[in-house]
């Protein structure tokens, strides 16, 4: 049980960092880049939609409190976000700020959390129900 109530602990704890990333992107998006060593100067439709787009997956993460796929989908998410971050640094930008590896790592370290709650978790499960029969 400690590991189900883990895993809701986490999830909600990613929930809202996307809650919370995706609405400066949204409302304050030239700031929120300029925070996180960004210099940009287009248009700001790109970074808006970013926003959006980190709110939705906050409700999606949020269904993995009570529908399990939705947690696996915020670990494989992450994982997704983590290749990215470290391709954009090493590989696609010329000179990219140094928040790209502490947002790898971070969200590396969420991935991992609820991967490894939700693995605690179902292990769990499968005992109970081994000893109950």
């Amino acid at each position: 049980m400690i590991a189900h109530r883990l895993t809701q602990i986490f999830i909600v704890l990613v929930a809202m960092h996307s809650i919370i990333l995706g609405s400066a992107m949204l409302f304050w998006p030239l700031t929120t880049m300029q925070f996180f060593g960004w210099e940009y100067e287009g248009p700001l439709f790109y970074p808006a939609q970013t926003g959006i787009f980190l709110i939705i997956l906050a409700v999606a993460y949020l269904e993995g409190l009570w529908y399990r796929p939705f947690g696996w989908f915020l670990v494989v998410t992450k994982a997704v976000a983590v290749v990215f971050l470290l391709t954009e640094y090493y590989i696609v930008e010329v000179n990219p700020p140094r928040t790209l590896l502490v947002a790898a790592f971070f969200d590396g370290l969420m991935g991992l959390a609820v991967g490894g709650a939700l693995y605690k978790s179902r292990k769990n499960q499968r005992q109970i129900r081994s000893e109950s029969r």
